[in-house]
């Protein structure tokens, strides 16, 4: 089936196999509009939207699924890591706008989204016309139509909001945006993850705009040092009482409009405490994450079995939007030694188990000396 020019198309996570195809001549490549876009280009190339099919455990992954697990559920992970895949048909990924990740064309096709009780539904329309934020916007290569939608959080819901085939929630972002604080006060996605910043929309060989900002499009999430500093801050408190030290520590989720960490499952927050007093060395954690079972009762560790019938959420000790989370330790240490205290948080993604690629990435530590009480 072949969409016409300007048609409109259905598009949710629960209808990743339509079997449907766009003319080529509807569609274009993300490195074609950055022939004209090249701030622009120059920065999304960099960001994980553009990797999202491209990033090594998510290919090992999706192969894995489609050819040992469930054919239909591997063209369900294309939706969001290459949505235009879907779109035109190429579940097999032989053009290369496929291999674009999250490209120009869909995020500035989205028409409307909308929250059902199954989860987002999205409208992309495949045409000439791109849609963005600027208002009064003009263009030499293509229409261009100001769109409301790209100023609200809601157009990040089709990627950031899912339920499973049992209605079960497994990425809850936009929900938890929603509840937050944030969103009260009027703080979208777009706020934290696509600031504005001097660059130019369109190269003035090709155009001079008067425009000087754009909303910078490498969108760093929970990957990124600045972005896990900005969200959590770590208060350390400490008493002793007779031969144990005892150590309070506050976690304040004050920057992030969204439980941290949030997104899939295998992601996770490690807080370590390490305590050296003389020869002895003590160690305790906290781990922060979304926890599943599958309908045997096991613990879920690999990112698609999230998706499969039967999966029921354990256990959620995510530190969730504007929330103080307070953690207690305590360690023997005698009365008269002094003590060193070293905190670290660490950011874990574990896609596939903990025998599997994992990414990790210490983004807060700090060193505490504690003198001896007399």
């Amino acid at each position: 089936m072949v969409i016409p020019r300007g048609a409109v198309f259905v598009f949710s996570l629960a209808l990743a196999a339509t079997g449907m195809a766009v003319a080529e001549t509807n569609w274009t490549t993300s490195d074609t509009c950055g022939e004209c876009h090249r701030d622009i280009y120059r920065v999304w190339r960099e960001s994980r939207h553009a990797e999202a099919l491209e990033q090594p455990f998510f290919l090992d992954t999706f192969r894995e699924t489609e050819s040992t697990r469930d054919p239909e559920l591997a063209k369900l992970c294309l939706t969001c890591h290459a949505p235009m895949a879907v779109i035109i048909g190429d579940t097999k990924l032989e053009r290369k706008i496929s291999w674009e990740g999250v490209t120009c064309d869909y995020c500035h096709g989205l028409t409307t989204v909308e929250m059902a009780r199954s989860g987002p539904q999205t409208r992309v329309e495949i045409s000439n016309v791109k849609r963005g934020p600027i208002r009064g916007a003009e263009s030499t290569g293509h229409e261009v139509a100001y769109s409301e939608l790209h100023t609200r959080s809601i157009v990040c819901a089709p990627c950031h909001e899912f339920l499973n085939r049992d209605g079960v929630a497994i990425l809850t972002t936009y929900t938890e945006w929603q509840q937050s604080s944030a969103a009260r006060r009027g703080d979208t996605c777009q706020t934290c993850h696509m600031a504005l910043t001097e660059a130019d929309v369109v190269d003035p060989r090709v155009k001079r705009s008067a425009q000087a900002q754009v909303n910078l499009h490498e969108m760093p999430g929970a990957h990124t040092i600045q972005q896990l500093l900005q969200a959590l801050s770590v208060t350390i408190e400490s008493s002793r009482e007779g031969e144990h030290l005892d150590l309070k520590l506050t976690l304040v989720n004050r920057g992030a409009g969204h439980a941290v960490p949030t997104g899939m499952p295998g992601r996770r927050i490690v807080l370590q405490v390490e305590v050296k007093a003389g020869r002895k060395t003590h160690a305790d954690q906290r781990v922060y994450g979304k926890q599943f079972q599958d309908a045997s009762g096991q613990t879920v560790v690999h990112v698609a079995d999230y998706f499969a019938g039967g999966v029921r959420l354990e256990s959620d000790t995510r530190i969730g939007a504007d929330e103080a989370r307070v953690e207690s330790f305590r360690f023997p240490v005698p009365s008269d030694a002094k003590a060193s205290v070293n905190v670290r948080l660490i950011y874990e993604h574990v896609p596939r188990g903990e025998d599997q690629e994992r990414e990790r990435l210490v983004f807060y530590s700090e060193r505490k000396f504690i003198g001896s009480p007399n």
